[in-house]
């Protein structure tokens, strides 16, 4: 069986033996694939820099009998999206809730676009930490684990503007009460993450810290490199 010219990113690669590379691809109509480029790290027919991370592609590929599929064409389908210093991180971060998150060879067109509109706001250098939050919140709604910003878990009262929350995993969010460790979200936060506007700094503060608990805890606790990379950068930058 045979794939032919899908759209597609590059979410990782890595080298394989001495000429080919490792490919976690994120496909538009088959989802994440797990594909070997042949022969393309060969100094007289390179291809390797069409492998580009953030650059869209059609490809092409053999389907094996396991998870791993050969490429077999590959085409360059347009600009690649340039990201710039802090923006570079963040594409990584995206990359690695997909590979961490997504189900091989189960095809996702919303988590796609949302992927695709993600770029697209980091290339033109809007607020990063609101194009995170946007695609994470996609992200999860779309794999089942949406988030219900409008409703206590329990009560399933309205959320208020002024009462602070808190979010119980595979629960939901509750009325936050004195004595308890788990940090708080305001309902007037919730309310920017559910319209999608109206975002300050406190709001967005708050949100990060709810969406990082929430993918925690489904990626089952094991921390992602990318938040490690930045956050020794950033502890870099502090001490020059």
């Amino acid at each position: 069986m045979k794939v032919d010219l899908t759209p597609g990113y590059i979410l990782h690669h890595r080298a394989y033996r001495e000429t080919s590379l490792l490919l976690d691809v994120f496909s538009q109509d088959h989802g994440r694939v797990s594909l070997i480029a042949k022969g393309v790290r060969n100094k007289k027919r390179s291809q390797q820099g069409q492998f580009q991370l953030y650059q869209p592609l059609l490809l092409s590929w053999l389907v094996g009998y396991g998870e791993l599929h050969t490429v077999n064409a590959s085409e360059v389908m347009g600009p690649r999206y340039l990201l710039k210093e802090n923006s570079t991180l963040c594409g990584l971060y995206l990359n690695e809730l997909l590979v961490r998150l997504l189900p091989l060879n189960e095809a996702e067109p919303d988590i796609f676009n949302a992927y695709q509109l993600a770029l697209a706001g980091l290339q033109a250098e809007q607020d990063n930490e609101i194009v995170l939050r946007l695609f994470e919140k996609r992200l999860l709604t779309q794999l089942g684990y949406g988030l219900i910003l409008e409703y206590e878990a329990i009560s399933g009262d309205k959320i208020t503007e002024h009462q602070q929350y808190y979010y119980q995993p595979d629960l939901g969010l509750l009325p936050w009460q004195q004595g308890l460790s788990h940090a708080t979200i305001s309902g007037r936060s919730l309310q920017h993450l559910f319209n999608e506007a109206g975002f300050d700094q406190q709001s967005l503060q708050e949100i990060k810290q709810l969406m990082r608990s929430v993918i925690n805890h489904y990626l089952g606790g094991k921390p992602l490199q990318s938040r490690q990379l930045f956050a020794q950068l950033q502890t870099y930058a502090n001490k020059h």
